[in-house]
């Protein structure tokens, strides 16, 4: 089954993307005020989940909902519900991934379970608040928020900010905040981005239902190899995210994830996001550019494949990579382990399959390359997602010796995102590579203003 035949979608996916739709439609309206489409649809909800463990609090919590019980423990349930569906649609989707590359799904690594420290008494506080704002919002509707309803929550959200073990909800929560109030207070009928919104509703929900567990992890030591690059950000979070191959002792080598993030504020952009992230994993940042390994010593890995980074835990390596032949060695062998996903973290969002395309394997369609020809066929290129820096251009294509992409399914389709390009130089075209050079040029930018004032002003308060 070659990618080319990814151009049908799966008919459960199909079926269950359209129930969702419904769903987010009440959200949207507000639980405050079921209409009887509305009440019919949370009614489908129930009968698809009947003989799962979740058919009898559903079932509760639909009837709750329906005589106007707003009770945290009710949407929570629906947005189990909600999230339970969205993973059944990830795991149909990955099944039929992982046929199209004739390649098994990745797997959770055995790992035993790790003594780590317990979130702090104050994180179970914080999240019950996140639970009661979510429940609001609900009840209200996305089409009838007042920024009444939002501002309050900014003081939650910097003691979630303030809060080690809840970082995680910090990035998801600032975003969600930040989205929202850009669009209210609306002037008229005001534009929802009804599925994004129910995501970020949902998924906040859920890991607000218990303070985070310590996760399951084992040391590593040995030598990454970083071969593709995906900066991601919105106006108050930065992730520079890594995928590599981990070399070790007396094991294949296998592909891994880690990635450095840094909070910020949105007029940092550009070279300053080298700064922050330079804190953070300068180490990374100086492999990435100069196309070399680093040694790692004792640093954390996941059952799913992510690699904790710890800058201190690090060394640059001087040899010079050949980072392609490393990674079409890597993704073709059908038995090198591959990151995947927690089983609570399942969604088609998250769905990223890391491919190799030889040279001879694809050319660009037409200047903007929004597709690939494979084989003669068409295949879209998730064309959105292109950085804005210059390290990755969709010029690249042109004339490349390979790459590696992203297989992600985004809008009821698959396509492919470049995320690392071979042009037969030493160093291949990532995001990334720039951003090594951009430290230099951060020293004067708006980051070191903004690092100024501040001092500023805590010497003034002090």
């Amino acid at each position: 089954m070659p990618l080319t035949d990814l151009k049908s979608v799966p008919e459960p996916v199909v079926q269950t993307a359209e129930l969702i739709g419904h769903l987010d439609e009440v959200f949207e309206s507000g639980f405050g005020r079921l209409s009887s489409a509305n009440l019919q649809t949370l009614a489908s909800l129930a009968a698809s989940f009947a003989g799962t463990p979740l058919a009898e609090p559903l079932d509760a919590a639909i009837a709750g909902l329906g005589r106007s019980e707003f009770v945290d423990r009710h949407f929570a349930v629906i947005a189990g519900a909600r999230a339970a569906a969205h993973g059944a649609m990830h795991d149909a989707l990955v099944a039929q991934a992982s046929a199209a590359l004739g390649r098994p799904r990745a797997e959770l690594e055995a790992l035993a379970n790790t003594p780590g420290q317990a979130a702090p008494p104050r994180a179970a506080v914080l999240l019950e608040s996140v639970r009661q704002w979510l429940m609001e919002l609900a009840i209200a509707g996305f089409a009838n928020l007042e920024v009444g309803a939002l501002l309050p929550f900014q003081a939650t959200l910097d003691a979630i900010m303030a809060e080690p073990a809840l970082v995680r909800h910090a990035a998801l929560l600032s975003g969600f905040l930040d989205e929202l109030l850009t669009v209210f207070p609306a002037h008229g009928k005001p534009e929802v981005p009804r599925l994004r919104w129910v995501d970020l509703w949902t998924r906040s929900m859920v890991l607000s239902l218990a303070p985070p567990a310590p996760a399951a992890t084992r040391e590593v030591k040995g030598e990454l190899r970083v071969f593709a690059t995906d900066l991601r950000q919105h106006d108050h979070v930065v992730s520079l995210v890594a995928f590599g191959a981990l070399h070790e002792a007396g094991k294949p080598a296998r592909v891994v994830r880690t990635s450095v993030s840094a909070f910020k504020v949105d007029v940092l952009q550009g070279d300053d996001l080298a700064g922050l992230l330079n804190e953070v994993g300068g180490k990374l940042l100086e492999a990435i550019a100069g196309g070399q390994g680093l040694k790692i010593s004792g640093m954390l890995l996941h059952a799913t494949g992510d690699l904790v980074w710890q800058e201190a835990r690090a060394e640059v390596l001087p040899a010079k990579l050949k980072l392609a032949e490393e990674a079409a060695a890597v993704l073709t062998s059908p038995t090198a382990l591959r990151p995947s996903a927690r089983p609570e973290d399942r969604h088609p969002a998250v769905v990223e399959e890391l491919v190799w395309l030889p040279g001879d394997g694809y050319a660009a369609v037409g200047k903007e390359a929004r597709e690939l020809s494979l084989g003669g066929q068409p295949f879209p290129v998730a064309f959105e997602r292109w950085p804005s820096s210059d390290d990755l251009v969709a010029a690249d294509i042109a004339g490349s010796k390979g790459l590696v992409a992203l297989l992600r399914f985004d809008g009821g389709r698959w396509s492919l995102q470049p995320v690392m390009i071979d042009k037969g130089k030493p160093v291949p075209r990532m995001v990334g590579t720039g951003l090594q050079a951009g430290r230099g040029k951060a020293k004067g930018g708006n980051l070191a203003t903004l690092k100024e004032r501040a001092g500023k002003l805590l010497r003034k308060k002090s």
